[in-house]
């Protein structure tokens, strides 16, 4: 290992590594400082000159102040990303995985004591969780319901939309309900999440190492700042789902046919975004018989709650009809269409389209799921900055400049809490999606023609 490179270069790689590391937890540390993201603000009227406000162009009078930290976390970041990189051809080495690997601990332990101020999903989870364990089903009245009325607690007023009952499937809402029964409080919820985001960082080592890529490449997510902020920031359970997802994947990859249909059975119960890669998964088993599971697992998984009749879904259908922030691609075509069910129509074939293309192709696990996960982010009518998370993983094999930017933009769509918080008001301007986006396909489409024409050199 060390004989591969003087030991020079090793101290120094050891090193840097760790004085990047050391940077990255103190700007994990200032962001803790903060306290409530969404309502520190940078006011630029102290900053800058009144020219900048008499500009025809719409721009903000404040910023959020967590963007500082944040940015220069990505930066670190991006330094990390690259310097690993430059050390690809030696052979993995178990004192600087283990310093990557410490330090994604010690910023997500620090993270820990931020309190959930970005998102406030997660009073929504504590919402359920508590319901379940008071003999109530979630999926049966919304959190405002005067029926349940004398349940509200402390955490009661954090929740959002309370007027819609939960769109969680139902393994998340079991979850929700063992971590309640462990302690009534956010906190849990964000201490389990985490959990599943450290199980996450032990399948791509897993992934990696069946793939034969080095192991430093689990840097790419487990420094990632958006990463951190949101699990052990924020709380999203995102990383449950996730973690099984990836799981299946390595099942099926290592032709663990059972096992991939319990993991993705799973994922599904989760978040129901894993049913987009059964098609893949036909394509590796070859066959339909274990695909029956499927089904199985779900009904039981459902049975639970089975007495909220047509109520089961009634949350899921409101938000597919209902919610809109932050998208690209859907943007322009509701521009182009002027009509958001033309638009939606457009991305579900486009969507199907993509599906069916990885469907007739070869069969490769990873780069499909890579594939329809990256569709679905630039397709989808609602791209939360959390919802860039999924693609992170798969970076580490298939490592792509242009995403690694946008995991780093994506929070600039939180500008729009600054004037929720401060009118009630949910309004998103123009900016934020051409400061996320246009870097972001720029980049995107340099790299697509340097392969090509790279590719047409060989």
């Amino acid at each position: 290992m060390v004989s591969f490179m003087s030991v020079s270069s090793y101290k120094v790689q050891v090193t840097s590594l760790l004085i990047l590391g050391l940077l990255l937890e103190v700007a994990c540390l200032e962001m803790v400082r903060i306290g409530d993201l969404r309502t520190s603000l940078v006011d630029l009227q102290d900053l800058l000159p009144a020219s900048y406000f008499s500009s025809p162009f719409p721009l903000p009078s404040s910023l959020l102040l967590f963007w500082l930290p944040f940015a220069a976390a990505f930066f670190i970041y991006v330094v990390g990303v690259y310097q690993s990189y430059g050390h690809e051809s030696r052979p993995s080495d178990r004192r600087l995985l283990g310093i990557i690997l410490g330090i994604a601990v010690i910023c997500r332990l620090t993270l820990l004591f931020s309190p959930p101020t970005l998102s406030d999903d997660i009073f929504r989870y504590v919402w359920d969780g508590k319901m379940q364990n008071q003999g109530i089903n979630p999926y049966l009245y919304p959190p405002e319901a005067p029926e349940i009325a004398n349940l509200r607690d402390e955490f009661h007023p954090g929740i959002n939309n309370k007027h819609i009952s939960t769109i969680y499937p139902p393994l998340t809402e079991m979850m929700f309900r063992l971590v309640d029964t462990i302690w009534h409080h956010p906190a849990v919820m964000k201490i389990f999440f985490t959990l599943c985001d450290l199980w996450i960082i032990v399948l791509i080592l897993r992934m990696l190492r069946d793939r034969q890529l080095p192991s430093y490449r689990v840097l790419i997510y487990a420094w990632n700042p958006l990463v951190m902020i949101e699990f052990a920031g924020t709380g999203h359970n995102d990383t449950l789902a996730l973690s099984l997802m990836l799981a299946a994947l390595i099942a099926v990859t290592s032709r663990k046919t059972v096992s991939a249909m319990v993991y993705i059975s799973l994922s599904f119960l989760s978040k129901f975004f894993a049913v987009v890669l059964l098609p893949e998964f036909y394509r590796v088993v070859r066959s339909i018989k274990p695909f029956w599971l499927i089904p199985a697992i779900i009904i039981v998984f459902y049975l639970p709650y089975i007495d909220a009749g047509s109520q089961l879904f009634h949350g899921l259908l409101v938000y597919g009809d209902k919610w809109r922030f932050n998208d690209s691609i859907f943007s322009m075509m509701v521009y182009m269409t002027g009509s958001l069910d033309y638009a939606k129509a457009i991305i579900a074939i486009l969507f199907a389209g993509i599906i069916l293309i990885r469907f007739v192709l070869p069969p490769a696990p990873y780069k499909t799921a890579y594939i329809i996960v990256g569709a679905y982010l630039l397709l989808t009518p609602t791209l939360q900055p959390w919802y860039m998370v999924w693609v992170i993983p798969f970076l580490c094999i298939f490592p792509n400049r242009a995403w690694i930017l946008l995991t780093g933009l994506a929070p600039i769509s939180y500008h729009v809490a600054i004037q929720f918080i401060q009118t009630g008001i949910w309004s998103e301007t123009t900016w934020i999606r051409y400061v996320q986006y246009i870097p972001f396909y720029s980049l995107l489409i340099i790299d697509v023609i340097k392969d090509k024409i790279r590719q047409m050199n060989h």
